[in-house]
């Protein structure tokens, strides 16, 4: 309590005594009712929560877990969610939603059931704006939580994430961090044994043991206690990307996830990819491309042309930005005739695909020196 009183002098901070608690193991009764006496503070229970967390000294169970999922749904719920498009609910998906995941998977290995839990808010939010199920998923959730360059959207599988986050502690008792954690570690449970090779007692608790098992899946990725799969050392994403299986990377990648696209016609262009979407030929949308080809001039590109020809030109990044636009565009319009049953003449949703794609190409062209691109974009009208 001096102590106390002495960082209250020195920082000008209090504390309030009606919101502090005391905990006790092992102390006889008339030394805790000697200590609350002195104290003032009342005396806690177990379980309880510290900055959201819960405090216990066994595994968590579902229960203690649910406040996670009841915050994941309270941000799906709010802020107008339900009405942003792909791109957004998947922004909010891995900028949000796995931010309040992260928090707690960072100092728990979380149940099995919550996990399975959050997978599926994840995906029923990303397919239908809700949390809830009302719709089947336009893509397997497999394919979506595959990287961006393999065919996926980039959302991390929270089983594996919570794996790789507790990476870090078996790291540290790798690196025999200087840490008090890791000096208590060492002292109760591993003592002279190599760490490398350690195995739990039958009678340990069920966090070390999962703390172990994790050891397992990563001591592959150790020589000399030295994380060998990153050159920094270990890191959640080198250890999320050793636990998760490489996939062929594919070769239309570039076409939908470049700084060239807008993100909505992004994720239009790859559920297209994915066959989730169909936006095949049909005679509306030949009629747009023939708008489209009178303003750009040759052929409209196809998927097979896009890959196949050079990369990083300014042609090849405006054909691209064109495409993507003319993909969410028809997409757009078969939706109004679907839902409004009504739908723009091709001239005017060639118009605004113009419009997009110069208002990148104004953008990212700048400063351009090769004056047959300038001349070919002033045809265009784009400068």
């Amino acid at each position: 309590m001096r102590a106390f009183s002495s960082l209250s002098k020195a920082s000008g901070l209090t504390m309030n005594n009606a919101k502090s608690e005391i905990f006790f193991n092992g102390v006889a009764e008339d030394i805790k009712e000697g200590i609350k006496l002195v104290t003032g503070f009342r005396e806690g229970t177990m379980p309880f929560r510290y900055l959201g967390v819960p405090i216990k000294a066994g595994r968590l169970t579902k229960l203690e877990c649910t406040a996670l999922t009841e915050k994941m749904v309270a941000r799906i719920r709010g802020l107008g969610a339900k009405k942003l498009s792909y791109a957004g609910r998947l922004t909010l998906i891995n900028d949000v939603l796995n931010t309040l995941q992260n928090y707690l998977a960072q100092m728990f290995i979380i149940p099995k059931s919550i996990i399975n839990n959050i997978m599926a808010i994840c995906r029923n939010y990303l397919w239908d704006g809700s949390p809830d199920y009302h719709r089947v998923p336009l893509v397997a959730w497999d394919k979506v939580t595959l990287p961006k360059t393999e065919g996926g959207l980039g959302i991390k599988k929270a089983d594996v994430w919570n794996i790789a986050t507790v990476g870090k502690l078996v790291d540290w008792i790798y690196c025999k961090a200087d840490r008090l954690l890791i000096k208590w570690i060492n002292d109760v449970y591993i003592k002279n044994h190599d760490w490398h090779s350690y195995t739990p007692l039958a009678d340990a608790t069920w966090v070390w043991k999962n703390i172990c098992k994790v050891k397992e899946k990563l001591k592959n990725g150790y020589v000399d206690s030295i994380w060998t799969v990153s050159p920094n050392g270990y890191s959640i994403k080198s250890g999320y990307e050793w636990l998760s299986p490489a996939h062929i990377q594919l070769n239309w990648s570039a076409l939908v996830w470049n700084n060239w696209i807008i993100p909505k016609h992004s994720m239009t262009t790859w559920l297209r990819m994915q066959e989730g979407m169909n936006v095949k030929t049909f005679v509306y949308s030949s009629k747009v491309q023939s708008y489209l080809v009178q303003w750009y001039g040759g052929c409209f590109p196809t998927v097979n042309d896009l890959i196949t020809a050079a990369r990083n030109s300014i042609q090849w990044k405006m054909n691209v930005a064109m495409f993507n636009a003319f993909n969410y565009s028809i997409w757009y319009q078969r939706n109004n005739v679907r839902v409004n049953e009504w739908i723009l003449r091709p001239e005017k949703v060639a118009a605004r695909i113009e419009e997009d794609v110069s208002r990148i190409v104004k953008q990212k062209c700048r400063a351009i020196d090769d004056q047959a691109v300038l001349v070919w974009l002033q045809t265009m009208g784009v400068t």
